[in-house]
Formats: structure tokens, C-alpha cells, sequence
């Protein structure tokens, strides 16, 4: 049995990255990261309308169950949905049922839709529409951006979201399967929605930003592995990318973003800026669209890379040690 649960979990990682190929994300509505979204506001509300006259330290305390609570509670359930369809309705259930919800812990396809959008106004020299487009992706102002800052935001976004939008969650898969990918991404979805340094949510974000950043400390210090790989596929200049990691990664204010970002200013011989936050790499070529895409290029290379030379042997590792037969009950 535990052969057989090696090769169906490797199954499922495939079925899953081929419909994200194919079909991408479901509609908001039906999307589990947009009604576990609803389910973070609806308690947010009622602990911050709680939170008058209470003790100095209750909406840190308070976001803390939050985080920690809500993360527990959807790792329990996928695993008992996964373990009983296995158990109980089989493998085929299993291996769809596993997908599916491997699926919506990570995205490829939608990273490329937004930036493709994007491209598509800068190409028709819209800077209005290319902004709005841009602030659906990003937390900074867009209004008065100029269209090389539209595109550095681009190149961030597609570099930041290789880590907590693909590699994340496939490293979780790899060591635990759909409950331990759906965990990151409830930890990034709480992240995204409270983890801001602003009076409203600087206490009760506290812990979901904790969490965030530990999730993602081991995926983003790996990404090198990927990327700077990718990068010679492309035939970009992988030695000035490992300059500018070493130089840059830390003078970003995310203890983890400021590593894949440093590795694509420098592999694309640009300079990376969010105005008044930090600078990456030396503007020895101009930003570009053709470098936005060229960008995209390389995080479907490098997630490649991972999925071959890294999630797989993982899977194949810990399933030689009996893992999968120990996690799954049998």
C-alpha cells in the first residue's frame, strides 16, 4: 500500500497543476480562500466591536486564537475529507477529491491572467487602466505610478508570489499533503487580510504576520535553488543575481520577499523600487515589458524545477521511510 500511496500522491500534484493550467481559479464565490476570507472578516468584526474598554493586550490575544485557531481547524478538516475518502470511497475519490483542494492552495495561471492585463494596457499606452489593474495585485498607491513603476510592481508581484503563490504550498504538500497546503494557505490568506502595520490591525495582525513569515522562511531561502537554475535556462545573468541577493535581500521590510525579488533584479540586470520603501539591484538595462514577461518565463521554469527536482524526490523520500502509510492510517 504504501507504493501505491506514493504514486497517488505524485498523481494528485499533477492532476492538480493541470487544471490550474487548464481551468485556473473557480469564481469567488465558490473559491474556499475567498470563504475562508469571509469567515476571517465576519470574526474580525465582531472581536474588534468586542474590543472597547477591554485589556491592552486583548486584540493581540484575540487574533492570536484567530490565527492559530482557524489554521488548525481547516488542517483537521481536509485531512479527515482526504483520509475517509481514501478509507472510505477509494482511491479515484481520493486522488479527485485531493486536487481539487491541492488546486486552490496554490495559483500559476492567475499570477500570469493579472500581469497579462496589465501588459495588455501598458501595450495600448492606457497608464490609467494599467494602474487599476495593478492595484488588484498590490497594497501600494497605483495612481501615479509611471509605467516603469507599474512594471517594477509587476516583477515583484511575480517574484513574491513564486514564493507564497507556488513553491509555499507545494513544499507543504510535499511534507504534508493537502492538509499541510491548505494550512499555508489560510496562514497567507490571513496574512493578506489583517497582517497590516496601521493602528486598526498592528495588534490583531500581529500573530497572522508571525505566522506568515514562518511559513515562508524555509520556501524563500530555498527559492534560490530554483531560480537562479531558471534563470540560466533563460540565459540571464544568473552570477549578477546571486550579487544581488547577497547585497540586497535584506533591505526590504518583509523578512522573505526581499529574496526572490533580489535574484530577479539581478537576473534581469534591472533596478527594482517601491518609492520611499527600498531599491534592488543596479538599472544597468531599463525596466520592459519584455522583461515582465521574461519574468513570468522564469517562475514557470523554476516551478518546474521544484516540482522535478525537489517536491517528487521529496514525496518519493518520505515515502520509502513510510510516511505517507503512517500519515494516512495505514
Amino acid at each position: 500500500m504504501a507504493f501505491v500511496l506514493g504514486a497517488e500522491i505524485i498523481l494528485v500534484l499533477i492532476i492538480a497543476l493541470f487544471i490550474d493550467a487548464m481551468i485556473g481559479e473557480p469564481p469567488n464565490r465558490l473559491h474556499p480562500t475567498a470563504i475562508i476570507g469571509r469567515i476571517i472578516n465576519f470574526f474580525t468584526k465582531i472581536i474588534k466591536n468586542s474590543s472597547q474598554n477591554k485589556l491592552k493586550n486583548f486584540e493581540k490575544i484575540m487574533g492570536s486564537i484567530l490565527a492559530i485557531g482557524i489554521t488548525i481547524l481547516i488542517g483537521l478538516i481536509v485531512y479527515f475529507i482526504i483520509v475517509q475518502s481514501l478509507h472510505l470511497l477509494g482511491t479515484i475519490i481520493f486522488i479527485i477529491l485531493s486536487a481539487i483542494i491541492l488546486k486552490v492552495s496554490f495559483s500559476i495561471r492567475a499570477m500570469d491572467n493579472h500581469i497579462n492585463d496589465i501588459i495588455k494596457e501598458l501595450n495600448r499606452h492606457d497608464l490609467d487602466k494599467a494602474r487599476n489593474n495593478l492595484a488588484k495585485i498590490v497594497s501600494r498607491d497605483t495612481t501615479t505610478l509611471s509605467e516603469s513603476k507599474v512594471i517594477s510592481a509587476c516583477i515583484e508581484c511575480i517574484a513574491e508570489s513564486f514564493v507564497d503563490g507556488i513553491l509555499s504550498p507545494l513544499f507543504y504538500y510535499g511534507l504534508l499533503n493537502t492538509p499541510g497546503a491548505m494550512m499555508f494557505r489560510v496562514v497567507n490568506t490571513l496574512d493578506s487580510m489583517i497582517a497590516y502595520k496601521d493602528e486598526y490591525y498592528k495588534e490583531y495582525g500581529w500573530m497572522a504576520a508571525k505566522l506568515d513569515t514562518l511559513m515562508n522562511f524555509i520556501p524563500a531561502r530555498i527559492s534560490p535553488a530554483f531560480l537562479i537554475p531558471a534563470l540560466m535556462v533563460c540565459r540571464k545573468d544568473w552570477k549578477n543575481s546571486i550579487k544581488i541577493l547577497k547585497r540586497d535581500w535584506n533591505r526590504v521590510e518583509s523578512f522573505n520577499a526581499g529574496i526572490p525579488m533580489s535574484i530577479m533584479a539581478g537576473g534581469l540586470n534591472t533596478q527594482l523600487e517601491k518609492t520611499n520603501h527600498y531599491k534592488l539591484g543596479d538599472m544597468a538595462e531599463n525596466l520592459s515589458i519584455q522583461k515582465c514577461m521574461i519574468s513570468l518565463k522564469i517562475t514557470k521554469i523554476a516551478t518546474g524545477i521544484c516540482i522535478a527536482g525537489f517536491v517528487i524526490p521529496i514525496m518519493i523520500i518520505l515515502n520509502y521511510l513510510s510516511w505517507w502509510s503512517l500519515f494516512f492510517g495505514f
